[in-house]
């Protein structure tokens, strides 16, 4: 059997960190756990992380920008509508792919795992985000509301269905996200805004 690549061995730590997290929580997870889920030695977690701060900062970070360009993708479309439509069904895509890397980023986040500077670093990442949704609610699109009511409304059914889809691994069914999406929208589209 071939040796695994560095790469291919990364993504097994990063694996079973994530789904170490989504078990067990960010305190009862330790590297040694980590490293027999992984099925590698402790001291190879080590090659590549400091410590189980430093594996869960960088894991973290990885994964946040990985989710969040999926998400600012969204930014171009043509109408504030279209744009939180994307949004939605692009954070839907990656729950229904890696419901527990969308569980360990809500968990890590959550905790927060990040240093000081960490944070400020990856701080561009709510602040797209909260332009895009500003946008929305400045062309009347979306009602007025603050930011952060229409960001839960939007997350919150991500998070229960990427929970519900982890724990009983069920396929997310497209009627299911669609159905979703529109009370959703019943819930932040603006009065007058036709759907």
């Amino acid at each position: 059997m071939p040796r695994p690549t560095p790469d291919q061995t990364l993504q097994k730590i990063r694996a079973a960190l994530v789904a170490e997290v989504a078990e067990k929580g960010i305190g009862a997870t330790s590297v040694g756990a980590v490293a027999k889920r992984a099925g590698v030695a402790t001291g190879t977690i080590y090659l590549q992380f400091d410590s189980k701060e430093d594996m869960l900062q960088k894991i973290y970070l990885q994964i946040k920008t990985e989710f969040h360009g999926l998400i600012v993708a969204a930014a171009d479309e043509p109408s504030s509508k279209e744009m939180i439509r994307k949004m939605w069904f692009e954070m839907f895509a990656f729950v229904d792919a890696h419901p527990l890397d969308f569980m360990f980023i809500e968990y890590a986040g959550a905790a927060q795992v990040l240093t000081a500077k960490q944070a400020k670093d990856i701080a561009y990442t709510q602040t797209e985000i909260t332009a895009m949704i500003q946008r929305a609610i400045d062309d009347g699109t979306v009602a007025e509301l603050p930011v952060s009511v229409v960001t839960t409304l939007l997350v919150a059914p991500a998070m229960h269905l990427a929970r519900t889809k982890a724990l009983r691994l069920e396929k997310l069914s497209k009627a299911q996200v669609d159905i979703t999406f529109e009370r959703v929208w019943l819930s932040i589209a603006a009065a007058a805004q036709p759907s």
